[in-house]
């Protein structure tokens, strides 16, 4: 066994030593690119020192840049190397994630978009899920490197860090299409390296199909079942309307652009470019598949995570190629830096509009605002860092991220969602249901982490294989899946609460739930919104003709003047709207 253990570690010492000086070039390349636009926008082009430049580009952003900035900040690492990974173990379930963004797309411009253009607001934020997608990628650089994550972590986030301080949201949206040419242009590479070593897409088909990988339609309408296109179109798609509708790095970039038209074109091309995306890594991910159908990486024990099977097949495929790896892990980082810079300039506006404004009661000028903002971006980065600690002791990628964000996105949706649509909601109906939501998804998430942690709740994989690997293999038979039936079963040792065991996709779900159970009962018992004196742009518009006329007196018509006009040669009253 002491020969074969050998034998398998100089195999995979030997794939290491393919990342050399020409894969180190491209890598340094890409973080050198980012830091110079950073340096670009923040001292030589533009005034970063006043909010609207800083925050909204000078509200005069274009279609493409903003469109390929939305895109890549919501590709990390976490689509790129969880999604192929899922599909490896569990099937290609997840690909009914393009119905639910077509559907989210509709919502977006039937409802969200009308409200949040013409309120010109950015919104609430959270940043809980940004350590998993500094995470991903730094677990992928490990595997071909063999650095430490928590040596190469720090240096990717202070470059990150200091363009997005630096430059403000022109470095941020020009640094995101920068980088999506290495994230997409890294991708179609593996594609057609990848079709050409098995023998192209059909084959690629074929042996998935023989390894029950191809599923979409799994129509099981059982909460608890993992993954079934209820839990992908349903539980998704409420995660993607606070993700695409509700995300303030989204409506950031949305009342970047200059006209409304302009976000509406920015809304249908991420749709598009965001279900390419999703479709390439599901195809990504029955590639992998196709390789190693017969000698599975982890029962090998070559990979020692899931995440770590994809970088491990681009050294298998492409590691001959100089720079194809520098290439694929640029753009596995690039897309892991997108999202963070977006988040961190994102939440740096919102912690200062409705935190420190808040404390100081005063506006400061535009110059204290800007420094301001800039540090809250290095104090937010630093905690970024400090928290992959803890996200390296969860369980799988995709899994991991969906749960993180249900606890948030359920609220989120639930708070959005009733003040646009709920005409008597209240503040204290509101802030009610977000903390129920918030507490009792964390309530149901933490119990979850907790008893898949202490092994009394699995998810067993589809079907895997050994028998076409090599005589020398370190084989670890317990780790070989034979599941061949539809769907990805869940086991337990039978002590789980039915609570835990609700699919990690429905987490939004229940937190909107929770949060419309307490917010509609506290909105009325507290006194519902007096509907005469409501704003109608606080709602989406196909509900605004249901109010009522505004009350002679009431607060939403300060915005009117009696002002004099001459009819017929005589001076009469006339109610003028005075409203820009």
């Amino acid at each position: 066994m002491d020969n074969e253990t050998s034998a398998e570690n100089a195999s995979i010492s030997s794939m290491l030593m393919m990342f050399n000086w020409v894969e180190y070039l491209v890598f340094s390349l890409m973080l050198g690119l980012s830091a110079l636009i950073g340096i670009y926008y923040g001292c030589y082009k533009g005034n970063q020192n006043t909010v609207s430049e800083y925050m909204q580009g000078g509200k005069k952003m274009g279609v493409f840049p903003i469109t390929m900035s939305i895109i890549a900040s919501h590709v990390s690492g976490i689509t790129l190397l969880g999604v192929p990974a899922e599909v490896y173990r569990y099937g290609t379930q997840y690909f009914a994630i393009v119905f639910c963004i077509l559907s989210v797309t509709a919502f977006i411009m039937l409802f969200s978009l009308p409200v949040f253009f013409k309120l010109q607001l950015n919104s609430p934020y959270e940043i809980m899920i940004v350590p998993v997608v500094i995470y991903v990628p730094a677990l992928a650089f490990n595997q071909v490197t063999g650095m430490s994550v928590h040596t190469i972590t720090p240096i990717v986030c202070l470059v990150c860090i200091f363009y997005t301080t630096l430059g403000g949201l022109k470095a941020v949206v020009w640094s995101d299409a920068l980088q999506s040419v290495f994230t997409f242009g890294s991708v179609l590479i593996i594609i057609a390296i990848g079709c050409n070593v098995v023998g192209g897409a059909s084959e690629v088909f074929r042996i998935n199909n023989e390894g029950h990988r191809l599923e979409v339609f799994n129509m099981d309408t059982s909460p608890f079942a993992r993954n079934t296109f209820w839990t992908i179109t349903i539980g998704l798609s409420l995660q993607w309307v606070t993700l695409l509708a509700y995300h303030p790095g989204v409506l950031q970039r949305f009342i970047a652009v200059p006209t409304y038209r302009d976000a509406q074109k920015v809304t249908l091309w991420v749709a598009v470019g965001m279900a390419l995306v999703k479709s390439a890594s599901v195809f990504t991910g029955i590639l992998v598949y196709s390789k190693y159908h017969d000698c599975d990486p982890i029962a090998t024990q070559v990979v020692s995570k899931p995440g770590q099977i994809l970088p491990y097949y681009v050294m298998d495929i492409a590691g001959h190629y100089p720079g194809l790896t520098g290439i694929f892990i640029s753009g596995v980082f690039s897309a892991a830096l997108s999202t963070m810079s977006a988040s961190l300039n994102t939440v740096a506006g919102t912690i200062y509009e409705d935190f420190v404004l808040l404390c100081f009661k005063q506006r400061h000028s535009d110059a204290v605002a800007s420094f301001a903002m800039k540090c809250i971006v290095l104090v937010l980065g630093a905690v970024c860092v400090a928290l992959v600690l803890v996200v390296e002791k969860l369980g799988g990628i995709l899994q991991m991220a969906i749960s993180l964000s249900g606890i948030t996105y359920g609220a989120l949706a639930f708070v959005f969602s009733f003040g646009m649509f709920y005409p008597w909601a209240n503040s204290k109906g509101a802030m009610a249901g977000l903390v129920a939501s918030l507490l009792g998804t964390s309530w149901i998430v933490a119990g979850a982490q907790a008893v898949i942690a202490e092994g009394r709740m699995k998810f067993p994989g589809k079907i895997t294989s050994v028998d076409g690997c090599p005589a020398n293999s370190s084989i670890n038979h317990d780790l070989v899946e034979t599941y061949t039936g539809v769907g990805s079963p869940v086991w337990t040792d039978g002590t789980v609460d039915m609570l835990y065991q609700v699919s990690y996709i429905y987490y939004a779900v229940v937190g909107m739930l929770i949060g419309v159970a307490v917010g509609v009962p506290v909105s009325h018992i507290t006194g519902a919104q007096d509907l005469t004196t409501l704003d109608p742009d606080l709602l989406v518009p196909q509900i605004r003709s249901l109010l009522p006329p505004p009350s002679v007196h009431s607060k939403h018509n300060k915005d009117y003047v009696l002002v004099p006009v001459k009819l017929n040669g005589e001076t009469e009253k006339e109610c003028a709207d005075v409203i820009a």
